[in-house]
C-alpha cells in the first residue's frame, strides 16, 4: 500500500487530499507540531512531531513514503522570509530520495490585465509581493524536477469546502438571527474563480495515479466553479431556505491595522482580486481525461455549511 506524506493536514487542501488519498488505499502520515490539531476525519493517521522547516524532521516523515501533498502555508500571511526556506527543505529531499511533490497553486501570478482567462502556457506575471513569491516557489518546484523529483502542480481559484476554516469564503459567510449575511470584498456581480477542495481533491488524486505516465513537471489548472458572490447567496438561500443579505466589506479597519497586522497588509495585498477577474482554462487537463468540475454549486455550498444550513432550518 502506497503512503504520503502530508505536510500541513490541517489545512483545507491537505484534508481533502489527504481524505481523497485515504479513500483510494494510501496509507497516511502527517508531520505536525501540534499532533492534537488532526482533523477528527483523519483519525488513525500516522503522526510524525515536527516543523516543515527542520530538514531532519522532514527526512524522518519521508521515510518509505512514495509522495509530498505540500500544502504548508506560514500562518496569518507571514510568507515572506518563511516561505521559500520551508519549500527549500521539502525539495531537497525529494530530490534526493526520487518523490512526488504535488503541490497547490493560485492566481496570485497572474495579471489581471493579461486575461481573464488563463492556461498554463500563459505568461505569469505577478502584480504583489505574495505573488513574486508564489512563483518564485514555483520556479524552485521547476528545478526540483529536474533534479531527480517529481512534481505535479495544481493551480485553482479561491478555495471553500467542508474542512476548510481559513478559506476566504468561510469568513465572509455569517449565520445570522434570521438567516445569512453574505460579505463582498468586491462588486457582488463579478465572477470569481472557486475550488470546492474535495473535487480538486479528486483531481490531485487521478492526477497522482498517473505520475508515471507524467513528466517529471506537471502544471494544471483547475477550472472548479465560476460563480459571483450574487450568485452564492442566491445558492445558499434556495438551500437554506432563509433570507441571505449582502453586506458590502469594510476596508477600513484593516488600512488603520496595517502597520501593526502582517494578516491585515496581507488582506489588502490580495484586494485586487476582488476588482478583476481571473479564471483558469482547464483544457490540459480535460485532455488527458480528467474533468475538474463534479459537484454543482448548490450542493458543494450545502456540503460545506451544513452544520449552519441544518441549525437555520431548525431555528
Amino acid at each position: 500500500m502506497p503512503k504520503a506524506l502530508i505536510l500541513g493536514i490541517s489545512g483545507g487542501f491537505g484534508a481533502a487530499t489527504a481524505e481523497a488519498l485515504r479513500a483510494h488505499g494510501w496509507q497516511l502520515r502527517a508531520l505536525m507540531r501540534e499532533p492534537t490539531h488532526l482533523p477528527p476525519h483523519l483519525d488513525g493517521t500516522e503522526i510524525v512531531c515536527g516543523d516543515a522547516r527542520d530538514h531532519d524532521a522532514v527526512w524522518r516523515a519521508t521515510e518509505d513514503v512514495e509522495l509530498i501533498v505540500y500544502a504548508a502555508n506560514p500562518s496569518n500571511y507571514r510568507w515572506r522570509g518563511m516561505a521559500l526556506p520551508m519549500l527549500e527543505v521539502t525539495a531537497r529531499i525529494a530530490e534526493s530520495r526520487g518523490l512526488t511533490i504535488l503541490f497547490p497553486a493560485n492566481v496570485y501570478v497572474f495579471d489581471p490585465a493579461d486575461g481573464p482567462i488563463f492556461d498554463e502556457t500563459s505568461p505569469r506575471c505577478p502584480q504583489t509581493g505574495k505573488g513574486r513569491l508564489r512563483l518564485a516557489m514555483e520556479a524552485r518546484l521547476e528545478r526540483a524536477a529536474r533534479r531527480g523529483a517529481r512534481v505535479i502542480v495544481l493551480r485553482m481559484g479561491d478555495f471553500f469546502g467542508p474542512h476548510a476554516p481559513s478559506a476566504w469564503l468561510h469568513h465572509l459567510i455569517r449565520r445570522q438571527a434570521s438567516g445569512c449575511r453574505l460579505t463582498t470584498p468586491g462588486p457582488s456581480a463579478m465572477t470569481h474563480t472557486w475550488a470546492y477542495l474535495p473535487d480538486a481533491a479528486n483531481v490531485a488524486t487521478a492526477l497522482i495515479a498517473t505520475r508515471d505516465n507524467l513528466p517529471a513537471w506537471n502544471l494544471f489548472h483547475f477550472h472548479g466553479h465560476r460563480a459571483s458572490l450574487a450568485e452564492i447567496a442566491a445558492a445558499l438561500q434556495a438551500i437554506s431556505g432563509q433570507p441571505v443579505v449582502l453586506h458590502p466589506m469594510r476596508w477600513w479597519p484593516l488600512h488603520l491595522l496595517a502597520p501593526f497586522s502582517p494578516l491585515a497588509r496581507g488582506v489588502l495585498e490580495m484586494r485586487y482580486l476582488w476588482r478583476c477577474e481571473i479564471h483558469l482554462d482547464d483544457r490540459k487537463l480535460c485532455e488527458i481525461g480528467l474533468t475538474t468540475t463534479h459537484t454543482p454549486l448548490g450542493e458543494a455550498l450545502r456540503r460545506s455549511w451544513a452544520m449552519d444550513i441544518e441549525q437555520g432550518n431548525a431555528d
